[in-house]
C-alpha cells in the first residue's frame, strides 16, 4: 500500500466534505439534485447527479464548491483545534481540517464538466471564456497531486490559520 492510498484512507472525511461541498452548491444556485453518495469504496470515491445547470456561472460553482467549502471547512477546523490544545479534540479538529483541504480541488471529471460548460455558453455569456483557464488549474492541480500539492495545500493552510491566531494571541498579550 504506497503513501497516496494511505492518505486516500485516512482523509474519507474529506471526500465527504467535498462531495457535500458539490450538493451545497447546487442547491445555492437552485440546480436540482437527483442523487448523492457521499462515499463508497471505488471510483470514484463520491458523485453528485445533478440536473444541467441553465447558466455558466451555475456550473463554475458547482465545480469549485467542494474548493470553496472545503477550504472553508478546513480553516474552521483548524481555528477549532487551536481551542483544544493537549486534548484529543485537537488532533480530530487538524485530521479534519487536512482531510478537507486534501480533497478540496476539483476532479479531472470536474474539470471536463467545466469546459464542456464552458463550449455550450461561450457564445451566449462571453464571460465564460473564464472556465478554460479554470479548467486548466483543475487539471495542472491534479497532475501536481503527484509531488503531494495537495498534502502541501493542507498544511499551508494549516500553517496559514496557526499564524494568524498566533499572531492574534502575541498582540493580545502585549495589549
Amino acid at each position: 500500500m504506497g503513501i497516496r492510498n494511505i492518505l486516500n484512507f485516512i482523509t474519507i472525511p474529506g471526500v465527504i466534505i467535498h462531495e457535500y461541498g458539490h450538493k451545497l452548491f447546487c442547491d445555492l444556485t437552485k440546480v436540482r439534485v437527483k442523487k448523492v453518495c457521499y462515499f463508497r469504496f471505488g471510483n470514484p470515491a463520491g458523485y453528485v447527479i445533478h440536473e444541467q445547470p441553465k447558466n455558466f456561472f451555475q456550473s463554475l460553482l458547482i465545480v469549485f464548491g467542494p474548493f470553496i467549502f472545503g477550504t472553508f471547512f478546513s480553516v474552521i477546523s483548524y481555528l477549532y483545534s487551536y481551542f483544544y490544545k493537549g486534548e484529543i479534540a485537537e488532533v480530530i479538529f487538524i485530521w479534519l481540517g487536512f482531510s478537507a483541504a486534501y480533497n478540496s480541488f476539483p476532479s479531472d471529471a470536474d474539470a471536463k464538466v467545466l469546459w464542456k460548460e464552458t463550449n455550450n455558453h461561450i457564445r451566449r455569456n462571453p464571460l465564460a471564456i473564464i472556465g478554460y483557464p479554470f479548467s486548466l488549474f483543475i487539471w495542472l492541480q491534479n497532475k501536481l497531486s503527484y509531488i503531494y500539492f495537495d498534502v502541501f495545500y493542507a498544511i499551508l493552510i494549516y500553517l496559514f490559520v496557526y499564524h494568524k491566531l498566533l499572531n492574534i494571541t502575541m498582540l493580545s498579550f502585549f495589549a
